[in-house]
C-alpha cells in the first residue's frame, strides 16, 4: 500500500536542478539604490531530465506520476548529489557522538539565532564537517502525515569537541517547523508536489523507451 508523501523513483535521471526559489519584490530608486523584500516562504524547486530509459524504468516513472494524480498527492525529493554531506558520501557508519553512542545523522537538539539562518546542532561527532552545499533536514509528523523542511549550508562548519555544530543556512528556517522536529543530516528531503503543466513522459519508441521531464515545488506545511 502506498502512503503519501511517497518515495520518488531514482532510475534514469540524467540531470537535476534543486534550488530555493525566493519570492520577493525589488524597488529601484532614482538615486541608484535598490531595495528588496521577501514575500512569503522561500520554497525549494526541482526539475529533472529523464533519459530514454529501459522499459522497466519508464513503466515505474509512468506509474509514479499516475499515483500523484497531477498535483493532488505529495512525494519526497531532495538533491540527488547530496544524500549525505560531501565529506561523508557513504554515510555515517563508524562515527560516534561526542557524548557517546553511534551517530546516524540526527541531532539530539537544535537552536536558532533570531534571524533563523544560523543553527546549532548538538549531539554531533567531534570534528564533524559540513561544507558548501550540504543539507540539514527537519522532520516531524502532523496527524500521522510526514512533514519536512530543508536548508543548505552556505559556509563550511566544524563541530566542537563537545559535539555542537554551528552552521549558516539558506533559506532561513520556516516558522512552520515545530520545536519538536528532529534535525537530521542523513538523506535530506522535502515534501513536494508536481507541476503538471511542466512535467511529462515523452512518446514511447518501438522498444518502449522514453525520456521525460519532472518539475515540482516544495509543499511546506506545519
Amino acid at each position: 500500500m502506498i502512503t503519501y508523501p511517497r518515495a520518488m523513483p531514482l532510475g534514469g535521471v540524467v540531470s537535476q536542478s534543486f534550488e530555493p526559489r525566493v519570492i520577493g519584490f525589488e524597488t529601484p530608486t532614482n538615486g541608484g539604490r535598490l531595495y528588496s523584500i521577501t514575500a512569503g516562504e522561500t520554497l525549494w524547486a526541482m526539475s529533472m531530465t529523464l533519459r530514454d530509459g529501459d522499459e522497466d524504468e519508464v513503466a515505474q516513472w509512468r506509474a509514479f506520476l499516475a499515483s500523484l494524480r497531477g498535483s493532488q498527492r505529495t512525494f519526497l525529493a531532495g538533491d540527488l548529489t547530496r544524500p549525505y554531506p560531501r565529506a561523508y558520501a557513504e554515510g555515517f557508519g563508524g562515527l560516534a557522538r561526542a557524548g557517546g553512542g553511534a551517530f546516524d545523522g540526527a541531532a539530539t537538539g537544535w537552536a536558532l539565532n533570531a534571524d533563523r539562518d544560523v543553527v546549532d546542532l548538538s549531539g554531533q561527532p567531534a570534528g564533524l564537517r559540513l561544507g558548501y552545499g550540504d543539507y540539514v533536514m527537519w522532520r516531524w509528523t502532523n496527524g500521522g502525515v510526514q512533514r519536512r523542511a530543508l536548508a543548505r549550508a552556505i559556509e563550511p562548519a566544524l563541530a566542537s569537541a563537545g559535539g555542537v555544530l554551528k552552521v549558516s543556512i539558506e533559506p532561513p528556517l520556516s516558522l512552520a517547523v515545530p520545536g519538536s522536529a528532529v534535525a537530521d543530516l542523513a538523506r535530506p528531503q522535502c515534501v513536494m508536489r508536481l507541476l503538471t503543466d511542466q512535467s511529462q513522459i515523452g512518446e514511447l519508441d518501438a522498444l518502449h523507451s522514453a525520456g521525460g521531464t519532472i518539475v515540482a515545488q516544495q509543499d511546506l506545511r506545519p
